[in-house]
């Protein structure tokens, strides 16, 4: 008989049956023997991963001229400029606008026509909800003809060029509303800031207000901006004294010296925003 290779013995006439104990046993031990054998490796493998690549970096780190510790690490000086730099501009900031105040306040800047059609123009006169229609209008420059009173010595002594007049109409009471133009703001601020002056502008009759304020009992005010000196004179437009607050005549006043004011304003900043035009265009031939 023979016994076969690695098998169970067997005897003739005995158990034939294996020792199933002792076979697990033994295949047991040779796979613990071999879950060791290939933990071992992998972990000497992932050794010797590790270090190569820890040298390849200190290598690498060498290479490149990385610095030591205690080593100042020199960047490179920048070169020259190459032929893709991006290309530089002049200067293209323009210079501020002028502003309406200027123009208002200097006899050189503020050359724009100083007339009657220029100045009022044909409009109604409009403040908030407030129409007045014109009436009339009319203009002079001999400025104390105008006026009465200390206002008109006042405004010739400070050399008044020109008064210009417009009377505006609407619910029942009118306003004539008067600006005069001085050689300065100074000569301006001296006819306005002049203290318990006498006389007022005198209304421009016209239209429904045809005998406006010949009985008296009309609202005045007198004002100021830049080289312009700013006058109203405002009553019932039927010619009856008006006296209170808050009165229809009252508030016609106001409105004329706020529509006054508003052309007088109007004026600078056509002749700031005529300047500013200027200004682009001299600059754009001067780039051309």
């Amino acid at each position: 008989m023979s016994q076969g290779q690695g098998g169970p013995q067997w005897v003739p006439g005995g158990d034939a049956r294996p020792d199933w104990n002792r076979l697990a046993a033994d295949a047991d031990k040779q796979r613990a023997k071999k879950r060791w054998t290939i933990i071992g490796t992998c972990v000497g493998a992932a050794v010797v991963i590790g270090t190569v690549v820890a040298l390849a970096i200190v290598s690498q780190g060498d290479d490149e001229g990385g610095a030591t510790a205690g080593t100042a690490t020199t960047l490179p000086e920048s070169t020259a400029e190459s032929d893709d730099a991006e290309p530089t501009f002049g200067e293209t900031t323009l210079p501020p606008v002028p502003s309406a105040r200027e123009f208002i306040s200097d006899a050189e800047k503020d050359t724009a026509p100083f007339d009657v059609g220029g100045f009022y123009g044909e409009d109604p006169m409009e403040v908030d909800d407030r129409s007045y229609a014109l009436a009339a209008s009319d203009g002079s420059e001999d400025c104390a003809s105008l006026t009465t009173g200390g206002l008109a010595s006042l405004l010739e002594e400070q050399g008044c060029a020109g008064l210009l007049r417009a009377t505006y109409v609407g619910g029942g009471v009118a306003v004539t509303v008067g600006v005069a133009q001085l050689p300065s703001e100074e000569a301006a601020a001296a006819v306005h800031g002049a203290d318990e002056l006498s006389g007022t502008l005198q209304a421009l009759p016209g239209g429904d207000a045809g005998t406006l304020c010949e009985r008296g009992g009309c609202r005045t005010t007198r004002n100021q901006v830049g080289r312009y000196v700013y006058l109203t004179i405002a009553g019932n437009a039927d010619g009856s004294p008006d006296s209170g607050d808050g009165t229809a005549a009252q508030q016609a006043a106001r409105d004329g010296n706020d529509h006054a004011f508003s052309q007088i304003i109007r004026r600078g900043e056509t002749q700031a925003s005529a300047s500013a035009s200027a200004i682009v265009e001299e600059r754009r031939r001067s780039q051309s």
